[in-house]
């Protein structure tokens, strides 16, 4: 007897493939369709964290493959709006791999994109930003600047955890290692 396979399905675990060839092949890993931050090692996460072309081009990779634009498509070859949209995509998930990092070094009790895959991410884009930002990250009480944070209002937490994350990019590295 014959499966019966969804387009929809089918089109969506190919682009979770076109998404994750680089990862793949730079990682080593298995990637899925539900595959979230916390379940990134610790030197994907640094590689992804780095600011750089590398670490960009690796989300651009991720980004147009889920976008379903197939696996040899470029960022160059997009258009215009095609290319913000990838761009602000990229800056979020960005965001997100650098709390991600503060979470797992403990200077973070929560943030918000934990609860979802990367590709949901990528292709509920508008609707996980918005809960991302309604439920902003939260310094853990534990941090030793938490006092100074916790007298600041919520706008200006945003920016305070945001000013940590170079240090929290250091501190990553030579915790893991990596």
């Amino acid at each position: 007897m014959a499966e019966i396979v969804h387009l929809s399905a089918y089109r969506d675990q190919m682009a979770v493939q076109a998404g994750f060839r680089e990862w793949h092949r730079r990682f080593g890993q298995q990637f899925d369709a539900r595959t979230r931050l916390n379940d990134l090692s610790p030197a994907t996460l640094l590689a992804l964290a780095e600011p750089g072309e590398a670490g960009t081009n690796l989300f651009y990779g991720l980004i147009i493959g889920f976008m379903g634009h197939g696996p040899r498509r470029t960022f160059d070859s997009l258009d215009t709006p095609t290319q913000l949209r990838v761009v602000d995509i990229h800056l979020f998930l960005a965001d997100q791999v650098r709390f991600e990092m503060m979470r797992r070094l403990g200077w973070l009790a929560r943030y918000g994109a934990t609860q979802y895959g990367l590709f949901d991410m990528v292709r509920r884009f508008d609707d996980v930003q918005l809960a991302c930002r309604q439920d902003p990250p939260v310094l853990a009480p534990s941090h030793p600047a938490h006092p100074e944070y916790a007298a600041l209002t919520h706008r200006d937490r945003d920016v305070f955890i945001r000013r940590l994350l170079p240090s929290a990019l250091d501190r990553f590295q030579a915790r893991f290692g990596v």
